[in-house]
């Protein structure tokens, strides 16, 4: 195992930054188990780190910190050891390490593809899981809803293998005499998505899908019109669409709308993207093959995001109408790929500028939609009232219920309400502070990789959003009793006290 120290680690938007006693690299699952009985020797606290992809310090600890990019492999499963009715399925054993992007690419060298997966493919496996990660789709779940299985190093380095009690490795063939098995729904669903509490993950068993292929349209729309859609529940059955000249009834897959949210010519302008699964093309044309060329180039040029940034914080009268042709400068009307080249959304560049606050709430109801018309009233009221603009646009994605105890979407097919805000901006804490405020108040539970400090103090509102949240917490301390895994952020959410 590699050992560092004196090493300053930071996230992605180097928000959150941390010089730990030791910066640790192992490269196999008995340097994790090292690692945390060192940890524990030493009374120190221990956190393992991906790319730094989460906006909040989820993963930030003064102690040990340990790097799993060498941890990055695709592991040989040996399916004769699961269940008979598991050995069907099309599955996969990772190491937590490994990042969408390089997985993704494995996976395609199979004829394989992840089900879902969110707009960027950086972070690592074991990242976006753990902090509930997400794509888009009504009827398709989050990363975390591909988890069968999983390795984890818990307290004493004590290495477990975990799963649903309706078993998924036949415990006679389970000979590996270093690692426990447990199988138990309880323990499975508070251990998947745990923010790093319960331990370090070595590896995921993943249920994946053969290859499939995807067709993108993004165009623009009035939000009065989506809105009606959405409210009478329509928005997801607009097809057939046409591709080459056919028209082909596919279900709609996903969306992804993009609003504007300064109003003009009373409403606003959206940009709502549509995927559907479709047949592999063995003819596309050259727009077919690539997005909308412009928007990529100059979304990846860093002049490009400094112009706009000088926009924002010094001619910011300017940013409704740059966000207006932001918004429809999206429209592409065909986009043909794998699902993973669909699935990433681009804009690598200008993404790794911004953060933001992400909420969930219930899809079968309206609340969502009042608050971005709560949102609409804010921007307007900082616009025009206290001069400050905010010059990012709200975002809406669908998610499918979960099982998982502390994931947003726990039981309940969800709409997600995004809010990013240039880093950079002047006065974008308070333009999040200000979002997150309208979000807690109308019931939205919180992304946890995203911004929460407003969230901080009000830890009677995670219990009563997470009905099996002492579950949670009992199989956590379970596997933590010593608050080795424990963080700043974990204690600030107090997510160890009753």
């Amino acid at each position: 195992m590699k050992t560092r120290t004196r090493v300053t680690w930071s996230n992605v938007i180097e928000k959150h930054q941390v010089e730990p006693f030791k910066y640790l690299i192992p490269g196999s699952l008995q340097d994790i188990v090292a690692a945390v009985r060192e940890a524990e020797e030493c009374g120190h606290r221990i956190r393992a780190v991906g790319s730094g992809h989460s906006y909040s310090d989820v993963a930030i600890t003064d102690g040990l910190l340990v790097d799993m990019s060498r941890l990055c492999q695709m592991l040989r499963l040996d399916k004769n050891k699961l269940h008979r009715s598991q050995q069907e399925k099309y599955l996969v054993e990772v190491e937590a390490g490994i990042t969408v992007e390089s997985l993704n690419r494995k996976l395609d060298r199979r004829g394989l593809a992840l089900i879902n997966m969110g707009a960027i493919n950086e972070q690592t496996i074991s990242g976006a899981i753990a902090t509930g990660t997400h794509g888009a789709g009504r009827d398709l779940p989050a990363l975390s809803g591909m988890v069968r299985s999983l390795v984890l190093v818990a307290s004493g380095g004590k290495v477990y293998r975990i799963e649903p009690s309706e078993g998924f490795t036949d415990p006679e063939k389970h000979t590996n005499a270093d690692i426990e098995l447990i199988q138990d729904d309880e323990t499975f669903r508070s251990v998947v998505v745990s923010l790093g509490c319960t331990g370090i993950v070595y590896s995921y068993i993943l249920e994946v899908r053969p290859r499939y292929w995807l067709y993108e349209n993004r165009r623009p729309e009035k939000w009065s019109e989506v809105r009606r859609k959405l409210a009478n529940g329509t928005m997801f059955d607009d097809y057939p669409i046409t591709i080459n000249g056919q028209s082909v009834e596919y279900p709609v897959r996903s969306l992804f709308i993009v609003v504007n949210p300064y109003e003009r010519k009373g409403d606003h302008t959206c940009m709502v993207a549509r995927t559907f699964e479709v047949e592999k093309f063995h003819f596309r044309t050259l727009r077919d093959r690539t997005r909308n060329i412009l928007a990529s180039i100059v979304s990846n040029i860093p002049l490009a995001y400094r112009i706009s940034l000088f926009v924002v914080n010094h001619l910011p009268r300017l940013v409704p109408a740059a966000l207006e042709r932001s918004v429809t400068a999206l429209k592409d009307a065909t986009y043909i790929n794998k699902s993973y080249k669909v699935l990433f959304q681009g804009f690598e560049y200008v993404a790794s500028q911004g953060h933001g606050a992400e909420f969930a709430y219930n899809r079968q109801e309206t609340r969502y939609l009042e608050v971005m018309d709560e949102i609409f009233a804010k921007v307007k009221q900082l616009s025009e009232k206290y001069k400050l603009y905010p010059s990012s646009a709200p975002t809406l994605r669908f998610v499918k219920a979960s099982p998982m105890y502390l994931t947003p979407e726990y039981n309940t097919d969800v709409c997600y309400i995004g809010n990013p805000v240039l880093v950079q901006q002047k006065g974008a804490a308070l333009i999040l502070n200000e979002y997150q405020d309208i979000h807690l108040e109308a019931g939205g539970k919180p992304h946890w990789g995203k911004i929460t400090n407003r969230l901080e103090g009000r830890t009677k509102l995670i219990r009563q959003w997470y009905p099996k949240f002492e579950t949670w917490r009992q199989v956590m301390l379970r596997f933590n009793p010593k608050r080795t895994f424990l963080n700043g952020f974990a204690e600030r959410m107090r997510l160890d006290e009753p």
